[in-house]
């Protein structure tokens, strides 16, 4: 038995781009608007990982977008975003007044085909203590944007799109997250105080996924991003539910579980992706239900026979439930509320 503590980014990086290499790259930026000088295009191409120092402005921004094409993580906590004037940076090539220390509009999102698209590569950014605002668009359309990480305890501001269609888990310094929950335009998103916590568990024996946790010197109510493998009990699934409140994303699918117990994952607030487990026969009434955040596609294993009542009930945000076999007979009510069926069968 062995665990493993990594860094959030590196359980997102394997569930939503795993066949991409990781490749991470840190530069000083000398001088505004001269970054992509200091890159080959065949690095900038490539590059998952990058972190920026120095000063940058909104044309650096527009080189990240258009021609970093693998970029997953963007660490510019401690770069200083200058003011730019003129029609080179992300604002569709019009003349444009870029302020200081602000993410420019439509940093990570550009017009294609009379289409705003954002970079679907992006998983995850860390903005810097001084951001002042987060500007029109700047992340519209980043659809797997699962981390923005802000070092400021006050709220930036929050401008009209400025996160529209990110479904990304808001990390900020402890104690401020009355003032962020207050703040306009910061009202729909959850806050999580602290850096982003995430654990690979191996588990050889059932019932011990609390003592692995414990081993490695973690606490469970501090861990946001969870990949478990090997034997799990409802021991495991009690603890995951009684004293994990901050999940954000589970990953499941190499356990040997066969059935999620009801109310496992009930009002878990962060929640944002679950990978169920391969031989997965039942889930449990309410078991997800009031998961207001549990977003987009989750697909069945085909070996689920049994959905109880109200399973999904309150999971506003989730798209679709994709039925990959043939084997479900029982089908509770209620499973998604009042709202008409997301249950599809592929």
């Amino acid at each position: 038995m062995k665990i493993k503590h990594l860094f959030a980014i590196m359980a997102l990086t394997a569930n939503i781009a795993g066949i991409t290499a990781q490749v991470n790259k840190t530069f000083f930026v000398p001088k505004p608007g001269t970054m992509i000088s200091q890159l080959s295009e065949e690095e900038a191409r490539n590059v998952t990982h990058l972190t920026l120092t120095g000063k940058i402005n909104a044309i650096d921004f527009k080189h990240l977008r258009d021609e970093f094409d693998q970029l997953q993580v963007l660490d510019i906590s401690n770069a200083q975003i200058k003011m730019y004037v003129g029609k080179k940076g992300t604002y569709s090539d019009k003349f444009y007044v870029y302020p200081p220390n602000c993410i420019p509009a439509y940093a990570f999102c550009k017009l294609e085909k009379g289409t705003y698209k954002g970079k679907q590569t992006l998983i995850k950014v860390i903005l810097s203590e001084k951001i002042r605002n987060i500007e029109d668009a700047a992340f519209k359309g980043c659809e797997n944007l699962r981390i923005c990480q802000i070092k400021k305890k006050t709220p930036p501001n929050l401008l009209p799109e400025g996160l529209a269609d990110s479904i990304t888990a808001i990390f900020i310094p402890l104690g401020s997250s009355d003032e962020y929950r207050m703040k306009n335009r910061w009202e729909k998103f959850a806050f999580i105080e602290g850096d982003p916590l995430a654990t690979n568990v191996q588990i050889g024996l059932m019932g011990s996924l609390e003592n692995e946790i414990i081993k490695a010197g973690l606490q469970p109510k501090n861990i946001n991003f969870l990949t478990i493998e090997g034997k799990m009990d409802n021991a495991d699934f009690k603890l995951i539910c009684d004293y994990m409140p901050n999940l954000v994303s589970i990953d499941l699918t190499r356990t040997n579980a066969i059935n999620i117990p009801e109310f496992t994952f009930s009002q878990k607030k962060y929640l944002l992706k679950i990978k169920l487990p391969h031989e997965l026969k039942t889930i449990g009434q309410r078991a997800f239900s009031n998961c207001g955040r549990l977003c987009g596609t989750i697909e069945l294993p085909s070996s689920v026979t049994a959905i109880e009542y109200g399973a999904f009930m309150g999971c506003n945000n989730l798209r679709h439930i994709v039925a990959t076999g043939n084997r479900i007979t029982t089908l509770g009510d209620n499973l998604f509320g009042d709202e008409n069926s997301k249950l599809i069968y592929k």
